[in-house]
């Protein structure tokens, strides 16, 4: 729908209508449910996981091995009741983040039932407003229970936490109206108006466009409530792993049957052993040791005041490749200080000399009124407030704002805000052209008739102002420059614009440009209110620039040097000048001194026919980019990046592999370069304030919004709401979170790689420990399972869990495929040296002149035997080997000696196993079921000492297998991946167009050069 459709009817609609329109888009409610606790709970107990839980208590009850089943049975309710307790508050905060419209009381325009009355006021419930109502708007302000387009008057909104903005209505006009396009216009849900302001008698409307979860408000609530899947390669494979850790356990079930059947013995005996393999091989409490990586990393994030929603991002982290920054207020200081005013004061002349003193303007000149009125500021409660950059220049100039009030009639009610020298010099005045003599005595002052705000897509905002007893009224515009210049007389720009203006720009100051047009004398308010922003921006006179210096934030550097030498991509992303971008990306090292920067963009000249013809500038020299092409970085507008996409698409692959500066992009090219990056395959990161960014921060895989909102807070505007729909937001409002996340993400995700490895050998060692035993006519002990089981593998896996991030990035990343040859190759042998370890202890005991077998039958299970000790102790050596193997630190974790939980637990642990095996006294020994120490006996006791050399042995294979195979194998990845590249491409049907990343750029420049295009 049009602007001008929208506008054109300030009558609403009638009672019928209102009625059918519910019935098609549903009652205004952005509605969360609070669920009861039973509802909470009927849903969890149906999860797998707490099913197969339920299973496995079930099971060990029946076998009489109470101890094990009932410290489950405690951890799984403590577990359900966190996980019940966590759902609910995260229910409620939803809630009350959504807020409920449904007993808000709203005013509404209606077409009039009175003949001669064309409209009337009437009272409605909020959550029955639909597309089409026209609210009416009180002075004091409201908290917006829908999206609306503003239709008359202005409004102060309190979008973010720092800086409320003036919006206005949009001009008449045939574009088609969109909320990210039109957000100067458009109020949003949830966000509070602090005050409107009209003219006269007028009221403040602004219509109905959305409603519901329809609404940008709406729309944030349900991403965070059904947000969209992510699948990440780990747990793909982890998923596959379980799976076949099950036909494992499958093929022991097998076993199981045929072998108690053999022995004839009874069917509750087959059932009980056989569907204890399941418990075995995919143990229950698999889930829980796997986040104990998350957890902690979560907890320190907390502590660097690093706020994250979505705990399972942080393993997607540590594969983090690519990560986008936008410029203001994340790479640099969100507040610019004024460095110069540089005037044109002559027409066709060059600029003037820098001017960083208000006094060395004339007070009457119309750069000086274009600095004082051309800007959205407010007052509220005596305090000016605003946009940072409109401030700055205000307070330049040394003027002071008023906002006459309704009783207020200077102006007859025609200017919503005065501007004013603070102290005014009486003989300049007397310059003032067609100053009428009777006149003298009026102040100079300068009203505000009408302002059109800033718009991402315009580039530029305009005021039309009054200079108090002049004939006519002026229009001030500022913006960017190359868009301000467009605007103005040819002949009024200075000769050497481009060269000024690049000069700045490249230098890294944020140039703003200043130009002004004095309107027809018969122009009255009326004629003002209604012209279209067009018909005054053209044959404009040029002003000068006004130079802003935006300050690199100190950690900027610093982190952008350690996310190169972690390999890491960096990407600028922003809405400034493409020039102050580069200058910006230069500075802080994003682009390294060694490379070159070149500029995309189009063509001077363009063809009436095909596409438009681009443009390659090598920046800072000039000319077309000569060979290699990595020593190249390209930068690219954001006019050329839609001609690219819809032009280019063959280019668009290299423009995305080499691409680092993005300047002018919108908030939708900026999602649409997030989404982009992630087509290629990339885990992509967006680092942004959450103004501009939030399109991109939900798009990215992992989003970091820097925002003192968080969660826990009471999220009642919009921009709140962006913060918190991103997956992680910082508190810190500097890029140091990107490198903290970086290194808790690689740690979690190698902590969660090394427990999920340990926790399936852990498994399969109890699975072929088992078996061993079953074919022996054993098994092991309840007191056993339950050490082995809650003590040393449950203590062990949470202590693999602590350990913290390496003190620095590296170049590599950690795995994050469990089917990996890297990773398939040492498992499996670790499993095979496993089993043949468990065997050689069998058979070293069967070896033994004084060992006696246990003698079988139908139903003997007997604990206490030679077979049940040997097992028991080679297998607990087994789960503290691997725990060990697996608990490396560097570089992806703090060094093994620095995780002081595991390597008490590993000596604690290992001391009681010593003992077990070689002083066991009687009690002890009767307690955990082990044949006890026999002085008597030397041979026995020079058996035991024997057994010890088995765990030693275990040692030193075990990690020269995950040293050697496993260093090897990554190692040669990139063979791996170039051999596995090469059989796609062979057995492809059509060869492959899009080159790897590490291409050359070559086939870039000539494929371009064979098309039109002309030397910049």
């Amino acid at each position: 729908m049009t602007i001008n459709l929208l506008m054109e009817n300030m009558s609403g609609i009638n009672k019928r209508q209102q009625n059918e329109l519910i019935k098609l888009y549903g009652p205004n409610s952005v509605e969360v449910e609070v669920k009861s606790y039973w509802s909470l709970f009927v849903n969890e107990v149906f999860n797998p996981f707490y099913l197969f839980q339920i299973f496995s208590i079930v099971l060990w009850s029946l076998d009489e091995y109470y101890q094990y089943a009932t410290c489950v049975f405690i951890l799984s309710a403590g577990s359900c009741i966190m996980s019940l307790y966590q759902t609910r508050k995260m229910s409620i905060m939803l809630h009350k983040m959504a807020g409920s419209t449904s007993s808000i009381a709203v005013s509404v325009v209606r077409p009039g039932r009175i003949p001669g009355v064309a409209r009337e006021e009437c009272v409605v419930a909020a959550s029955r407003l639909v597309p089409g109502d026209v609210l009416v708007l009180p002075p004091a302000g409201c908290i917006m229970p829908c999206d609306a387009l503003l239709l008359t008057g202005t409004c102060i909104v309190n979008e973010s936490e720092s800086v409320p903005v003036m919006k206005g209505p949009p001009n008449m006009s045939t574009e088609v109206y969109s909320t990210d396009t039109h957000k100067r216009h458009t109020l949003f849900a949830g966000t509070h108006v602090i005050q409107t302001r009209f003219y006269g008698n007028n009221q403040v409307l602004a219509k109905v466009v959305r409603t519901g979860f329809y609404t940008a408000k709406g729309e944030l609530i349900k991403s965070i409530l059904f947000p969209k899947p992510f699948g990440f390669q780990f747990y793909k494979d982890a998923v596959k792993f379980v799976i076949f850790l099950f036909c494992i356990a499958a093929i022991g079930m097998a076993y199981s049957i045929w072998l108690y059947l053999q022995r004839g013995s009874s069917l509750g005996t087959i059932a009980l052993r056989t569907l204890d393999i399941i418990t075995i091989v995919v143990p229950p409490t698999l889930p829980a040791a796997m986040t104990a990586g998350t957890v902690n990393s979560q907890r320190r994030l907390r502590a660097n005041k690093i706020y994250c929603l979505s705990p399972p991002r942080i393993n997607v982290c540590g594969k983090l490749q690519v990560i986008c920054f936008d410029k203001t207020g994340t790479l640099t200081e969100d507040g610019l200080d004024l460095y110069a005013v540089i005037p044109c004061w002559e027409t066709g002349q060059t600029f003037g000399e820098c001017v960083v003193d208000v006094t060395s303007l004339p007070v009457t000149s119309p750069l000086l009124q274009a600095l004082a009125s051309c800007h959205s500021l407010t007052s509220i409660d005596g305090e000016l407030t605003g946009d940072p950059l409109d401030l700055k220049m205000f307070e330049f100039t040394r003027w002071i704002l008023e906002e006459p009030g309704p009783e207020n009639t200077r102006y007859d009610n025609l200017a919503p805000a005065v501007v004013k020298p603070a102290t005014t010099n009486e003989s300049a005045l007397q310059n003032l052209d067609d100053l009428d003599q009777l006149a003298m005595e009026i102040p100079y002052e300068i009203g505000l008739l009408r302002r059109f705000h800033f718009s991402s897509t315009q580039q530029s905002m305009g005021v039309i102002a009054r200079v108090l007893g002049q004939p006519q009224m002026v229009y001030f515009v500022k913006g960017a420059p190359e868009k301000v210049a467009g605007m103005c007389k040819p002949e009024s720009l200075p000769t050497n614009f481009s060269s000024v203006l690049n000069e700045y720009a490249s230098n890294g100051f944020r140039v703003i440009g200043l130009a002004y047009k004095k309107l027809d004398r018969k122009m009255k308010w009326v004629d003002a209110q209604r012209i279209k922003r067009e018909q005054l921006e053209s044959d404009m006179v040029f002003l000068g620039l006004l130079v802003m210096q935006n300050s690199l934030k100190p950690e900027t550097a610093e982190v952008i040097k350690d996310l190169h030498k972690a390999n890491m991509r960096q990407i600028m992303v922003t809405g400034d000048n493409i020039m102050t971008a580069m200058s910006v990306a230069r500075v802080c090292g994003m682009v390294p001194p060694h490379q070159k920067l070149v500029l995309v963009s189009l063509a001077q000249h363009t063809h009436a026919e095909g596409r438009p013809p681009l443009c390659f500038e090598v920046v800072g020299e000039g000319g077309t980019p000569k060979f290699p092409g990595e020593a190249y970085a390209l930068a690219v507008e954001g006019r050329t990046w839609n001609i690219l996409k819809h032009h280019y698409p063959d280019l668009l692959p290299h423009v995305l592999h080499k691409g680092t500066v993005f300047g002018r992009f919108g908030p939708d090219q900026k999602t649409q370069l997030v989404t982009s990056l992630q087509d290629e395959n990339w885990v992509v990161g967006m680092c942004g304030d959450g103004a501009n960014d939030c399109g991109a921060l939900k798009a990215a895989h992992i989003g970091i919004s820097l925002s003192e909102a968080d969660a826990s807070a009471n999220l009642s505007h919009f921009e709140s709401i962006v913060a918190v729909a991103a997956p992680f937001t910082s508190h810190e409002q500097n890029i140091r979170c990107v490198k903290q996340l970086a290194l808790e993400g690689r740690c979690a995700l190698s902590t969660s790689f090394a427990i999920f490895k340990y926790m399936a050998l852990y498994s399969l060692i109890q699975f072929f420990s088992i078996l061993i035993l079953y074919n022996f006519y054993s098994i092991l002990g309840n007191n056993q399972f339950l050490y082995i089981d809650l003590v040393l593998t449950t203590m062990l896996a949470l202590s693999l869990g602590r350990a913290g991030p390496g003190p620095t990035l590296t170049a590599h990343c950690p795995p994050v495929s469990l089917v990996a040859l890297s990773s398939t190759v040492p498992l499996t042998l670790q499993v095979v040296l496993v089993l043949l370890l468990q065997l050689a202890g069998v058979y070293l005991l069967y070896a033994q002149a004084w060992f006696t077998p246990v003698e079988g039958g139908p139903d003997v299970e007997q604990v206490l035997c030679w077979e049940n000790t040997v097992i028991f102790i080679i297998s607990s050596f087994q789960y503290l080997i691997l725990a060990c193997v697996y608990s490396k630190g560097l570089p992806f974790r703090q060094p093994f000696c620095s995780n002081y939980s595991m390597v008490a637990t590993l000596i604690i642990q290992c001391v009681f196993v010593i003992i077990c095996l070689m002083c066991p006294w009687k009690a002890f020994g009767d307690f955990m079921e082990l044949e006890s120490l026999k002085h008597d006996n030397p041979s026995q006791n020079l058996f035991r000492v024997y057994l010890l050399l088995i765990p030693a042995l275990h040692l030193i294979l075990a990690i020269a297998i995950e040293a050697s195979i496993t260093y090897a194998l990554l190692s040669d990845n990139d063979k791996f991946s170039a051999i596995i590249r090469l059989a796609r491409h062979g057995c492809a049907t059509k060869p492959m167009e899009e080159p790897p990343p590490a291409t050359p750029t070559h086939s870039l420049w000539m494929h371009t050069l064979r098309t039109p295009a002309h030397p910049c």
